[in-house]
């Protein structure tokens, strides 16, 4: 009786195989497991011809899958970012009377990282310019203290140690935070004796500052233009 039953589902199970089902839509209809279906078929020719088909027609069905999935992901991204962007449209009105907002913005405009890449940096040797950038970073930006990084620019003949003292007390930022030093070849006398301490790049990663910095320079320069 059980191998009658079970010669049944053989025949029943490679008609559906023989009809281009998958091992996994003839467990849905017969019960029989994947194993005991891939025993029955998985050496036979015309078994390995549709499994080679399914296979290609499961990567189209995932590559469109996966393309629909990205539009989706990248209208929510872009609507995330609007909404960065009004924000910024709705916060410059306060800000713009703000001189040191104003400062930060014109050092960003000329300094800063404007990869796109959800980076907010700005290397710069001159120490003023720096503090002002970190003060924009902690008092309009409120970039809370643990996420602001620091890097070290660095001719050869520049003292490491005393460099990283300088900028960690210039910019209120502990040694801890400053990653590993760059090194540069060195240059000319003239050019090493107005970096005596190097360049320091001040930094900190958010997708939302980012873009509200961009949308602050546009509104400057709108504001500014003849």
């Amino acid at each position: 009786m059980i191998s009658v039953r079970k010669k049944l589902l053989y025949e029943e199970a490679k008609k559906l195989r023989q009809s281009g089902k998958s091992y996994s839509e003839i467990k849905k209809e017969t019960g029989v497991s994947r194993s005991t279906l891939s025993s029955w078929f998985a050496k036979a020719e015309w078994s390995k011809s549709i499994g080679a088909k399914l296979t290609e027609k499961y990567k189209i069905i995932n590559a469109s899958r996966l393309v629909k999935i990205n539009k989706i992901k990248g209208a929510k991204t872009e609507l995330k970012h609007d909404d960065y962007r009004l924000g910024a449209r709705n916060e410059y009105q306060g800000l713009k009377q703000n001189r040191l907002f104003n400062a930060g913005i014109s050092i960003y405009w000329g300094e800063g990282d404007k990869s796109g890449q959800g980076r907010v940096a700005v290397v710069n040797s001159d120490p003023g310019m720096m503090q002002v950038m970190v003060n924009f970073y902690r008092k309009i930006l409120n970039v809370p203290e643990e996420k602001l990084r620091a890097a070290l620019f660095l001719y050869k003949d520049i003292n490491e140690a005393e460099a990283l003292k300088f900028w960690s007390e210039k910019l209120r930022i502990t040694k801890g935070r400053f990653i590993k030093t760059q090194f540069l070849p060195s240059k000319s006398t003239l050019t090493k004796s107005k970096v005596t301490y190097g360049m320091c790049n001040i930094y900190f990663c958010s997708t939302e500052m980012s873009i509200k910095i961009d949308e602050w320079i546009r509104l400057m320069i709108d504001d500014m233009r003849v």
